[in-house]
């Protein structure tokens, strides 16, 4: 299967708003269909494109479509899909995309008498769009930097409650970067892991963030990556990274720690790894999620140090009293957006708010796991204030017996850290292997 006719089939697929990322769906797709790297790489790059600037490319189309005129849902993601590709693929004809786009749409005959459409629509794109697109990047409008940002419009009330305007800008215009892979290297492996990418023609550098990481000129599968498979590394963006090291500062080398959401164990993997002599409990809601922590721990090596859960954070009982709990509280995402673009198409202002009262809910349930001189971690990939600080100050305020503890970080120099107001500390998305993070270490006194 070529790569345009998968990205099509792909973003027709209603359950990619259901909850299946088009990742995992092209995936099994390129695995079913036996699909050369070339059109697997083209096909993961028009679906991100149409992802992450959806508003954008509809805004741009609609210019050119008959508001009046009802399409097929195949037609109109075609024509959205077409216009994103044009305007920002990079090293690809537009002919061949145009073309490929009428061929495929072609092989339905209730479609066909859209192909005339289509072509005259995404040929004129092609001639006048670029000037469009330009309006676009140079808006002094905030809505028309939110749509050349990749952010959807309705969520600017949350951003401009999170952030002052001069910021929001900066933070916009951040999100119009390329994303690239990062890897944690594991300890001891840096060697023989360096070795390995220079032979398989992997190019990268190292951060000049944090020790221990590298930095990849593109993104890559895990998979792909010589010595993933054996543990030499792990893909993680280098927020999380940071977010996951807090623990190794402040966890007294003794007594449990509980990663309360864990997720798919990529920090469980780390903070094992960071702490030797550490075990730790690992609870998810998801039993798909939780047996790929179990083989993400299991590929580290560090798999008889866990013990794993799969049930509701807020009714699981640990095996004894934790001494740091690590709380990655599930949230809008915002603060990935750009890496992972299907999450802000997902979010609504209902979801939005029951993120926050979830939130909430959890970090109470871990303070009350907490004896005297234990940490909880708070961490979200958000940028909303509404995720972060509106949630640490009111359990704050309802737990006396609790403190904040800052965080000791650097900050000076550094444009990535961000202090929240007047809780935790932010990990912005300045670069391209940076993600958005939100951090609160709170003590039970």
């Amino acid at each position: 299967m070529r790569g345009i006719e998968a990205a099509l089939k792909i973003l027709t697929q209603n359950n990619i708003n259901e909850g299946s990322f088009a990742s995992e769906l092209l995936r099994k797709l390129a695995d079913r269909e036996k699909m050369k790297a070339p059109d697997i790489s083209l096909a993961s790059s028009l679906i991100y494109i149409f992802m992450r600037r959806r508003e954008l490319w509809e805004k741009i189309a609609a210019d050119y479509i008959n508001a009046r005129e009802k399409l097929p849902r195949e037609v109109y993601i075609a024509l959205i899909m077409g216009t994103g590709g044009i305007l920002e693929l990079r090293r690809f004809s537009e002919g061949v995309l145009i073309n490929g786009i009428l061929e495929h749409i072609k092989k339905n005959k209730a479609l066909t008498k859209y192909s005339g459409l289509i072509n005259a629509v995404l040929r004129r794109i092609n001639e006048a769009g670029t000037e469009r697109l330009e309006r676009f990047r140079k808006s002094p409008s905030l809505e028309g930097r939110a749509m050349w940002a990749g952010v959807p419009v309705w969520t600017l009330p949350a951003w401009l409650k999170s952030w002052p305007r001069p910021e929001l800008n900066e933070l916009f215009e951040s999100m119009n970067q390329p994303c690239n892979s990062s890897l944690r290297v594991s300890p001891g492996k840096s060697e023989e892991l360096i070795k390995l990418l220079e032979s398989g023609d992997i190019h990268f550098h190292e951060s000049d963030l944090i020790s221990g990481a590298l930095r990849l000129n593109e993104t890559y599968f895990p998979s792909s990556i010589p010595g993933f498979k054996e543990g030499l590394c792990s893909v993680q963006s280098e927020g999380s990274i940071i977010a996951a090291s807090i623990v190794k500062k402040y966890y007294s080398d003794k007594g449990l720690i509980l990663d309360m959401c864990s997720g798919r164990g990529v920090k469980s993997g780390q903070i094992l790894q960071e702490n030797i002599n550490a075990n730790i409990e690992c609870w998810e809601l998801s039993g798909k999620k939780s047996k790929s922590a179990e083989s993400e721990l299991s590929r580290l090596g560090v798999r008889d140090r866990a013990v794993m859960k799969t049930g509701d954070a807020l009714s699981l009982n640990p095996e004894s009293n934790p001494d740091f709990i690590i709380l990655d509280a599930p949230c809008s995402c915002s603060g990935t957006w750009n890496r992972k673009p299907e999450s802000k198409w997902r979010l609504n202002w209902s979801r939005l708010d029951n993120f926050a009262l979830t939130q909430k809910k959890l970090l109470e349930r871990a303070l009350s796991l907490c004896d005297s001189g234990s940490f909880v971690l708070y961490i979200t990939c958000s940028l909303f204030k509404q995720e972060n600080e509106n949630v640490i100050a009111e359990v704050l305020a309802s737990n006396p017996d609790c403190v904040e503890m800052p965080l000791d970080f650097n900050f000076s120099g550094h444009k990535e850290f961000r202090r929240g107001k007047p809780y935790g500390m932010y990990i912005l998305p300045v670069n391209a292997w940076l993600d958005g993070f939100y951090c609160s270490l709170i003590m039970k006194k």
